[in-house]
């Protein structure tokens, strides 16, 4: 269970596997982030037009199992497109 403390760790793990993704042509960013009942919501959008959905959330699922193998439990990635 994430703690307010851990919030930017995970965070910048995060943003470090999406730079690796955009080395596949997959662009997405971190938007913003919630700690809320024992979990840590991270917002996810495209980073640039284009961004199939089938990637961004293909992406999202991998980082997600990624976090818990690392340790990190109770992370949920929300994918979202900025207004």
């Amino acid at each position: 269970m994430p703690t307010t403390q851990d919030v930017q760790t995970i965070i910048h793990k995060i943003e470090r596997r999406l730079a690796v993704a955009e080395g596949d042509g997959v662009y997405l960013k971190v938007a913003g982030e919630r700690l809320d009942d024992d979990w840590l919501y991270v917002v996810i959008v495209p980073g640039r037009a284009g961004v199939r959905a089938s990637d961004h959330a293909n992406l999202m699922s991998k980082i997600e199992r990624e976090l818990r193998a690392g340790g990190d439990e109770k992370v949920l990635l929300v994918p979202a497109i900025e207004d």
